[in-house]
């Protein structure tokens, strides 16, 4: 499957706030690659199903206001005996982030925990969460 697509996006008074965005998404069996490209910024991204249990995704993204770029590797790892499921990222800008979410069998809700960790800013984040439904 391809697909293609243009977004213009109007803010402010006028249309001096207007971006352009082309982007395209190809899609084979388990695999994805994508981009998107406009006046502000371009993204690239690949995502792979390996089996039941484990995905992986990989997405490059360039700012050019900012002239930064920065690269993000996430996966996803579904134990469905524990009922749980662990995602997780590591990017170039050093972030490093990990959720746990663990489902019970006999209730309606799930338990997360979750943290992010940005080494060059020094800084932490951790959370936990309950989902009911």
């Amino acid at each position: 499957v391809l697909s293609s697509g243009i977004n213009a996006e109007y803010g402010g008074m006028g249309a001096k706030n207007a971006a352009l965005t082309l982007g395209g998404r190809f899609r084979d069996g388990d695999s994805e690659f994508m981009v998107k490209t406009g006046e502000q910024s371009t993204n690239f991204g690949y995502y792979v199903k390996g089996n039941d249990q484990v995905e992986c995704a990989v997405e490059f993204e360039y700012v050019k206001q900012m002239g930064e770029s920065i690269t993000t590797f996430g996966y996803a790892v579904d134990l469905p005996k524990g009922l749980s499921k662990f995602r997780g990222s590591i990017d170039t800008d050093w972030s490093v982030a990990g959720v746990l979410e663990k489902r019970f069998e006999a209730f309606p809700f799930a338990f997360t925990l979750s943290g992010l960790l940005n080494h060059k800013k020094k800084q932490a984040k951790f959370g936990i969460g309950f989902t009911i439904g």
